[in-house]
């Protein structure tokens, strides 16, 4: 009869090769998370952009949870950076909405001559005072909506708002007005919505398997 052979199993060395084939696959499944949710960060911001929405499109931002270390389950999360008002903004552009003042008057929309945005992306009539020193007063119009308006000119290079200096009462032409429009005065505004979320991010979930089967394949 032939010799008897036999077979052993080093545990030590078995529990080993699991755990290292284990943790290539979390961290397959971690990379696949963080590069789908990336990719789809930057199509929000691609949409938000398209809409004409300009820098507040910068406004997202994305996290892999567990921050650290590798977890079964990892989960990418988008938002928008700014707070309260980033995040109306953001809601209200991609669903449409209807904005009322808070306190019940109307809504001052910023026409050109009102320059940069404010805080948070708006800007008031409070914050335009500030940043000019100049004061806003009322101008009302039978059947149109009111304005404020300003003591000053238009910068005719920029389109926005400029102090009258002395010599302007000598010229005569565009832009040397004495009263410039700086904002409207609405009862409400509505706004439709300009991009989807929802539609946006649609195709992704189903990437996140795809790469998640490709970096496993790679795993020897």
């Amino acid at each position: 009869m032939p010799a008897a052979i036999e077979f052993s199993v080093d545990r030590s060395q078995l529990e080993r090769e699991l755990h290292r084939i284990e943790t290539e696959y979390l961290k397959a499944e971690r990379r696949a998370v963080a590069e789908t949710t990336r990719e789809a960060e930057q199509a929000l911001e691609g949409a938000t952009a398209a809409a004409g929405l300009g820098r507040l499109g910068r406004a997202w931002t994305s996290k892999v949870y567990p921050i650290g270390g590798l977890a079964r389950e990892p989960v990418g999360y988008i938002f928008p950076k700014g707070g309260r008002r980033t995040e109306g903004a953001m809601r209200s552009f991609s669903r449409g909405a209807r904005i009322r003042a808070l306190d019940g008057g109307p809504v001052a929309i910023p026409l050109p001559a009102a320059g940069g945005r404010g805080r948070g992306g708006g800007l008031t009539p409070e914050e335009w005072e500030r940043k000019t020193g100049q004061k806003l007063r009322p101008v009302y119009r039978r059947g149109k909506a009111p304005l404020l308006v300003a003591d000053g000119r238009v910068n005719m290079r920029t389109g926005r708002f400029r102090k009258s200096l002395k010599r302007d009462a000598r010229r005569i032409g565009p832009g040397y007005g004495a009263v410039v429009p700086i904002f409207v005065l609405m009862p409400q505004v509505n706004l439709s919505a300009r991009f989807s979320i929802e539609g946006t991010l649609a195709p992704f979930p189903g990437r996140v398997a795809a790469a998640f089967v490709q970096l496993a394949n790679a795993i020897k």
